[in-house]
């Protein structure tokens, strides 16, 4: 059986340790211990995204706490950032899975405007940062949040503003008839 003594003294190390880091890991403002911000700075300088906004999809009284971060892309409009994302996407090899202009190949189309994940900025961006299941790796931590962005753009310049899912071969628009 351990003496008292000696529990007692390695509890308190412990405890010391956790502070001595705690107060070196400058959290210490008022409410450092309660939940973690939406969006904060790591020590390398880099943000960490916990949340991105879904507002078509939260469920009844969540997020409670935390607000949801709305992301902005911040290269959007931005024609050389667009150049850039057109050669990233062929660098990080994207062009194997969703095809030369996005057509789709092994992975989805790019190209027709329908995503499955939703297709504002922010959504893109999650794909792109988390991966997707079934095939889609994750880049978050590979590669930098504005390499990214700028992919964010690319990829959604592909579709031209239109959705090809409902024109014909001429270009032209199909109505949609039916029940």
């Amino acid at each position: 059986m351990m003496p008292r003594r000696f529990i007692l003294r390695t509890a308190l190390g412990v405890a010391l340790v956790a502070a001595i880091a705690w107060w070196r890991s400058g959290t210490r403002e008022a409410g450092a211990l309660s939940a973690p911000s939406v969006s904060q700075v790591n020590a390398s300088g880099h943000d960490t995204i916990r949340f991105v906004e879904h507002p078509d999809t939260y469920p009844i009284g969540w997020p409670s706490v935390d607000k949801p971060l709305a992301l902005a892309n911040p290269f959007e409009g931005n024609a050389s950032a667009l150049s850039m994302g057109a050669q990233l996407y062929i660098a990080y090899n994207c062009i194997d899975c969703h095809g030369a202009g996005g057509s789709g190949s092994m992975g989805p189309s790019l190209a027709d405007g329908r995503w499955h994940f939703g297709g504002r900025p922010a959504e893109v961006f999650e794909s792109i940062y988390q991966g997707r299941p079934a095939g889609m790796p994750a880049w978050g931590g590979r590669i930098g949040n504005n390499q990214i962005w700028m992919l964010v753009s690319y990829v959604r310049s592909l579709n031209g503003g239109r959705d090809v899912s409902t024109e014909n071969f001429t270009g032209r628009t199909v109505e949609r008839t039916g029940h």
